[in-house]
């Protein structure tokens, strides 16, 4: 993976990160087999992470993938053969070296494409998600899911901890309707309506409080989802006022 500095940047690699001002991109690059996980992206997305994390002019960052796929998980075909999917070095960063990576700064998902096992992951690790209305999220029989609970919305989480066996594709205005994404936008404006939420969030919140204050973990007590068991999140807060603020405020 490279960073990109002059505009220009090398998209061979598993994933990429290009920089935006204060915004940090990092895309999945594997779509000749639909963005699936391998050690080669847990590697290069774990890679970007550290460097969001440890650039003090990047305040935000966005996860999409190239092609019309967000992700559709682990690659089956490397753990058939025995191969870990791990970044090597850092099982501790979870899930395409992205779930349990520690970070203190804001996360947007920008769901191109459809999404399920661990892709689901990668969403709801994010603090908001942008979904194209052309996605799909999770498959038949696909691992475990939590119920939507109006409630639980009032109170600023997202959904109820309750799991049920989503066993249908769940289509992006359910999941807006349960609270589990953001925003549904033509595929077109996936990108650019979270580049707008993403210069929202780097502008807004004052650097010396922490843009991570501002965009709270969205959720405690992780479900199963896919193959991917999440136990803490990353960052201490439980809920995602900040995110939800600048959404219901701005004007993008």
């Amino acid at each position: 993976m490279t960073v990109e500095k002059s505009g220009k940047w090398d998209r061979r690699g598993a994933a990429f990160l290009a920089r935006h001002g204060p915004i940090a991109v990092i895309t999945l690059n594997r779509p000749e087999v639909r963005n699936v996980v391998n050690s080669d992206v847990s590697a290069a997305v774990g890679a970007a992470m550290e460097t969001l994390a440890h650039s003090p002019d990047l305040r935000v960052g966005i996860l999409t993938g190239a092609g019309d796929t967000f992700c559709e998980g682990a690659d089956l075909a490397a753990l058939t053969a025995g191969h870990s999917i791990d970044a090597p070095g850092h099982p501790e960063w979870g899930f395409g070296g992205f779930v349990r990576h520690d970070m203190g700064k804001p996360l947007i998902a920008a769901v191109n494409g459809s999404a399920s096992g661990g892709g689901l992951d990668l969403i709801l690790a994010c603090d908001a998600a942008i979904v194209s209305s052309h996605a799909s999220l999770g498959s038949r029989g696909m691992g475990r899911y939590a119920d939507c609970d109006p409630d639980a919305r009032a109170l600023g989480g997202r959904l109820l901890a309750r799991s049920v066996l989503l066993r249908d594709a769940l289509e992006p205005e359910t999941a807006l309707r349960c609270g589990m994404i953001d925003r549904v936008v033509h595929p077109h404006e996936v990108l650019p309506e979270a580049m707008r939420l993403a210069r929202a969030l780097a502008t807004t919140i004052p650097p010396l409080e922490g843009i991570g204050a501002a965009v709270m973990r969205r959720r405690a007590g992780r479900n199963t989802i896919g193959h991917c068991e999440r136990e803490a999140p990353r960052h201490p807060y439980q809920n995602r006022h900040g995110a939800q603020h600048v959404l219901r405020t701005s004007t993008i």
